[in-house]
């Protein structure tokens, strides 16, 4: 009877400080529940109408180069087809073709995952020019964009940038809030806890 008592306290003792250590381990945030927005398929299939209706985006880019003075324009147009929104891989493609002055400066097929997406942001037409030219190691070039656009980018790691342009603010803005439902119901956007 004794040996039973003391085995009985042994265990009790390591249960009672063993408790405290159970409880500090890091546990999953449970999952989304069901109805907080619309299911991946809808979402997805949203997205992927939206991208579709755009049709081609002509835009002329006025630029002015602050470090020489010299002025110049160019004439351009971007234009994604064959998009294609899969919720069962959380993928993204589509054919983008983007033409300055007549020529063709684009024109091929690409795709992302939205569980790689980081960050996504609506930027007017010379927000979206002013990071293409400073990523091309143009920052000293200041642009106007006529008539206006907005992008709709999806940023990945290595700063790996998607664009779709959009006529029309309230549907890049529409386009991108269903965007981000997406890449919260596939698992990606920013990691950083702070």
């Amino acid at each position: 009877m004794k040996k039973i008592l003391q085995v009985s306290v042994v265990i009790c003792v390591a249960v009672l400080l063993g408790g405290p250590a159970l409880a500090q381990t890091a546990v999953a945030p449970p999952p989304r529940p069901a109805g907080s927005g619309p299911s991946l398929a809808v979402t997805m299939q949203f997205i992927q109408a939206k991208l579709s209706e755009q049709g081609k985006v002509n835009f002329a880019v006025y630029s002015h180069n602050n470090a020489n003075g010299t002025d110049w324009t160019n004439l351009m147009s971007e234009e994604n087809t064959n998009v294609a929104a899969d919720p069962s891989t959380c993928r993204i493609s589509y054919h983008w073709k983007a033409t300055r002055d007549g020529a063709v400066t684009f024109d091929q097929d690409y795709w992302f995952s939205l569980r790689d997406v980081q960050k996504l942001e609506v930027r007017t037409g010379e927000q979206n020019q002013k990071k293409v030219d400073t990523d091309a190691g143009n920052p000293s070039l200041d642009t106007r964009v006529d008539p206006p656009f907005f992008a709709l980018v999806a940023r990945r790691p290595g700063n790996i940038e998607n664009h779709f342009l959009f006529t029309d603010e309230d549907t890049a803005n529409r386009v991108a809030k269903a965007m981000v439902h997406a890449v919260e119901l596939c698992g990606g956007g920013d990691k950083d806890p702070f």
